[in-house]
C-alpha cells in the first residue's frame, strides 16, 4: 500500500500534473495543500508531514539548534536569479549595483533566503552592506502589516523598521527609499504606468553573467520533512522527490509543446534551452554542494548567523 504524505506547498504551477493525476507513484499517495504563505516550521505543524520551506528559515533553526524533529531535503522546490528581483522607479537613473551604495533600499523580509542571495550580489560588487540604510515594510497595502517585521534584526543605524507599516512601494514611489528587493512582483506592475522597473535594464544578461561566474542558480525554497516520519520510513524522501520531479519534467515538457499560452512563453524557454544545462536544478547534496557553502558563507557575512557553517552541517542527514 503506498505511503500517505500530507505535504504543503506554495500553488507552483509545475505540481499541476500531480494534481490533475497525470503523474503519479506506486509508492507514495500524496496529498498537496496550496498555500499562500508558507509554513514557519513543518515539524510543529500537525497536518501535514512534508512542506515548502525557507532555506534560511531553515539553516537558522540548525544554527540555532532550533530544528526538532525537523529534517530538510536538498530538493529546491524555489530556486532563481536575483538581478530581476531589485526594482526602483521607471525614471530612476539608477541602473547598476554600484549606484546602490550609500542609498535606502526597502525590503519586507530582512533573513529571507532571497534577499540573503540579493545582497550577496552587492557584496559581489564591492557594496558593504552596512552602507546603505534598508527600511523593513510590507511591500504593498494589500499585504498584512507586521509590527515585529524582522525586529531582531534592527538595530536603527542600518536596519529599520517603518513604524507605520508603510508600503515599500508608497515609499518608493515618495522618494523616501530608492530601491526595492522583493522576490514577488507587486500587483500591478505589469501593467502599462505602475512607474516601477528592474533596476538593471539588462537583467537577464546579468543574470547570465553570474551563472557564468558562479555556476549555479540560487537555492531559495527546500524541501522539509518530519524526523519522525523519516526515521519511520526512511524510503519516503527520495520517493518524495522522484514524485514532485516527475511533475516537474512533465509540466516543462508541456510547456514546450504548448507554448501558446502566452504570447512570447517560446522565446523564454529557448533561452534558458540555450543558456542554462539541462541539469541546472539538480537534486541531492553533493550537486547543490557548492550553492550551500556559498550560501551558508553569505549567512556568515551579513551576520545572521554567528558562526561560518557549510553543506554537511544544513544538511546533516543522507536523504539523497
Amino acid at each position: 500500500m503506498a505511503l500517505k504524505i500530507r505535504m504543503k506547498t506554495r500553488d507552483w504551477d509545475f505540481w499541476t500534473p500531480i494534481l490533475l493525476k497525470d503523474v503519479k507513484s506506486d509508492q507514495i499517495d500524496l496529498e498537496l495543500t496550496r498555500v499562500m504563505s508558507l509554513i514557519d516550521n513543518v515539524a510543529e505543524d500537525p497536518d501535514c508531514e512534508a512542506a515548502e520551506m525557507s532555506l534560511s528559515r531553515y539553516a537558522m533553526r540548525r544554527n540555532t539548534g532550533n530544528d526538532r524533529n525537523l529534517i530538510g531535503i536538498p530538493f529546491f522546490i524555489m530556486r532563481g536569479f536575483r538581478n530581476r528581483c531589485i526594482l526602483t522607479l521607471e525614471d530612476s537613473p539608477l541602473t547598476t549595483l554600484k549606484q546602490l551604495e550609500g542609498k535606502r533600499i526597502g525590503l519586507s523580509g530582512w533573513q529571507d533566503s532571497g534577499n540573503t542571495w540579493t545582497r550577496a550580489l552587492l557584496i559581489e560588487q564591492g557594496v558593504p552592506v552596512d552602507s546603505i540604510r534598508w527600511t523593513l515594510s510590507r511591500m504593498t497595502s494589500a499585504d498584512k502589516i507586521d509590527m515585529n517585521r524582522g525586529r531582531e534584526f534592527w538595530d536603527n543605524r542600518v536596519v529599520f523598521h517603518d513604524p507605520e507599516e508603510t508600503p515599500l512601494v508608497e515609499l518608493l514611489k515618495a522618494g523616501k527609499i530608492d530601491a526595492i528587493f522583493q522576490a514577488f512582483m507587486p500587483a500591478g506592475f505589469y501593467e502599462k504606468g505602475y512607474g516601477l522597473r528592474q533596476l538593471q535594464p539588462d537583467f537577464v544578461e546579468q543574470e547570465k553573467a553570474w551563472y557564468g561566474r558562479w555556476g549555479f542558480v540560487p537555492g531559495i525554497h527546500i524541501l522539509a520533512m518530519k524526523k519522525d516520519f523519516v526515521d519511520a520510513h526512511p524510503e519516503a524522501p527520495g520517493q518524495l522527490a522522484e514524485l514532485l520531479r516527475s511533475s516537474q519534467d512533465m509540466w516543462l515538457a508541456k510547456r514546450r509543446k504548448y507554448f501558446e499560452s502566452t504570447p512570447w512563453l517560446i522565446a523564454s524557454l529557448l533561452e534558458m534551452a540555450r543558456a542554462l544545462p539541462k541539469d541546472w536544478d539538480p537534486i541531492g547534496l553533493e550537486p547543490n554542494r557548492e550553492m550551500l557553502n556559498e550560501f551558508a558563507r553569505q549567512q556568515y557575512l551579513q551576520k545572521l548567523t554567528g558562526e561560518l557553517r557549510d553543506a554537511d552541517f544544513l544538511f546533516p542527514y543522507k536523504t539523497l
